[in-house]
């Protein structure tokens, strides 16, 4: 009976996190007159967006006020978010059979160089690119990796490529002069990031589709097929394996901790030098994107529309919260706010405090919109019709 009264009284404290939130206050609203899907990038307070409308302006660079600082036309479709430089703005779109790599100023929109493929059907557009380590890494439809010295008035060819055998590559990242990915071909590639040469490859034996972590010398990724390996930077040599189920994204690390979601419904919490297990919670369902962290805490929206919030050092549940609907977006944490944010259906974003799980405001549009991200204390979206909106 006891048991009974604990359990009862747990569900209700959980379930009053959903109640009713009150409307966000609105900082500021800018309208771009073009549909806007693909997720707005936050650098140095600005706002960076790009539209699929190939004609008027398709790429926007929106101030702290919400002024439109500049717009730019790239005469053509683009398909993924810009990839934001310390002063260059890069971005993928294509005309046609015509495909091109631009790099933008990023104080004024003026273009400052562009690379042209003309060989269809491979487009520059199937991941974000990465800048790193004074390199700027794309894909070509998901099976190629090019590298490019992103400065320079007009470079007329890329350092060097990649070619893959035809299986999609994860996003790449890239750590100590290294690049590393996972790819559908069942391998993990390690390259030399100023040549393009093989350094290693790892096998699982399964696909790859989730994006690799590295820390602390070590290579994190899990497979298709339930397993999540450690792999050592500098050799390739494999370390160590866990099994779990599918992994759809990347791990997040913290110290010597990382931590990862699977098709299982877990989360794990593993040392990445050994892969030992430091614990493991089971969610009522999966969670399609990868956890954050706030603090001393591990956030995760799973498809049960529950955002959840463990110890990030035990595993223990602090709070849940109930969404009223499907996480369509990883959770966003908004340090000076203390909350986290995120996107529930095409329709909605909500904020909830992140101690407490208590929702703090909730707000939904008729119009599909992007997923939510942190700028300059605001959280921060765009709409299909083009309409920007700053919340806090």
């Amino acid at each position: 009976m006891l048991r009974r009264i604990a359990a009862f009284c747990l569900t209700a404290g959980i379930a009053s996190l959903a109640q009713a939130a009150p409307a966000p206050q609105i900082i500021w609203t800018a309208s771009l007159h073009v549909p806007v899907y693909m997720d707005p990038q936050a650098a140095d307070g600005k706002l960076y967006l790009t539209s699929i409308q190939a004609t008027g302006p398709n790429v926007f660079a929106i101030g702290a006020d919400g002024k439109t600082l500049w717009s730019y036309n790239t005469q053509g479709a683009v398909g993924i978010p810009p990839t934001i430089g310390p002063a260059q703005v890069f971005v993928a779109s294509d005309i046609g059979n015509t495909h091109y790599l631009r790099a933008i100023n990023a104080k004024t929109g003026a273009l400052i160089w562009q690379y042209t493929r003309d060989q269809p059907p491979q487009c520059m557009c199937s991941q974000a690119s990465i800048l790193s380590g004074g390199l700027l890494f794309a894909q070509s439809d998901g099976h190629s990796l090019y590298a490019f010295a992103p400065s320079g008035a007009a470079p007329s060819k890329r350092i060097w490529q990649f070619p893959g055998n035809g299986a999609p590559l994860t996003a790449p990242v890239v750590s100590d002069g290294i690049v590393v990915f996972g790819s559908g071909d069942h391998n993990v590639y390690a390259l030399d990031a100023k040549t393009g040469n093989v350094r290693w490859t790892g096998t699982t034996g399964y696909v790859f589709t989730a994006a690799p972590l590295v820390a602390d010398g070590m290579v994190v990724i899990g497979d298709q097929g339930g397993n999540i390996d450690g792999f050592n930077l500098h050799t390739g040599k494999n370390i160590w394996s866990v099994a779990a189920g599918a992994i759809d994204n990347a791990a997040i690390a913290e110290g010597d901790t990382t931590y990862l979601v699977s098709e299982d419904h877990n989360v794990y919490a593993l040392n990445i030098r050994t892969g030992a297990q430091l614990w493991q919670y089971t969610m009522d369902d999966y969670a399609q994107t990868a956890p954050i962290l706030a603090g001393n805490l591990l956030l995760t929206a799973n498809r049960a529309g529950q955002l959840i919030a463990l110890n990030a050092a035990t595993g223990a549940l602090v709070w849940q919260s109930d969404l009223d609907g499907t996480p369509f977006s990883q959770p966003v944490f908004l340090p000076s706010e203390n909350a986290v944010a995120l996107k529930i259906n095409d329709h909605t974003i909500a904020a909830f405090s992140a101690p407490t799980g208590k929702p703090l405001w909730r707000y939904t549009s008729p119009l599909v919109i992007t997923d939510p991200v942190a700028n300059d204390g605001n959280i921060e979206i765009a709409t299909s019709n083009g309409q920007v909106i700053a919340f806090r």
